[in-house]
């Protein structure tokens, strides 16, 4: 299957405070999924977000108003089976959690990322 073809059924939220990688990322996603949409922090990610409507969710840790890890968390309460990939900056075990499918240490790699949504949505 072509690798543009297999996330087109797929609805992702994209939760980044940096506006740049926000919105260079997203324009990345939405020419492979069926729908990106994106947060600039974890309130607004959290108010975005209701069980079902997402396949996977992709967030950045360090953001203000509600960080990653607490929005995860959130989340997870909601919906237990959610799928999770963490961006960050920091490459240390306080900037990662066990309840992501993986954690993904920026500068995001685009291949990379490909490969972890694929891997993620197929366990």
């Amino acid at each position: 299957m072509d690798k543009d073809q297999i996330f087109k059924d797929k609805r992702l939220l994209y939760v980044e405070d940096d506006e740049i990688i926000r919105v260079n990322i997203a324009h990345f996603l939405r020419r492979r999924f069926k729908e990106v949409t994106e947060a600039e922090n974890g309130r607004q990610g959290l108010n975005l977000y209701s069980p079902g409507t997402y396949d996977i969710v992709i967030t950045d840790i360090e953001m203000p108003i509600m960080n990653g890890l607490k929005m995860i968390d959130k989340i997870l309460e909601i919906d237990s089976t959610q799928r999770i990939i963490i961006t960050t900056g920091y490459n240390d075990d306080e900037h990662k959690s066990k309840k992501a499918c993986v954690n993904i240490i920026k500068p995001i790699i685009r291949e990379t990322l490909l490969i972890e949504l694929y891997r993620c949505l197929n366990k």
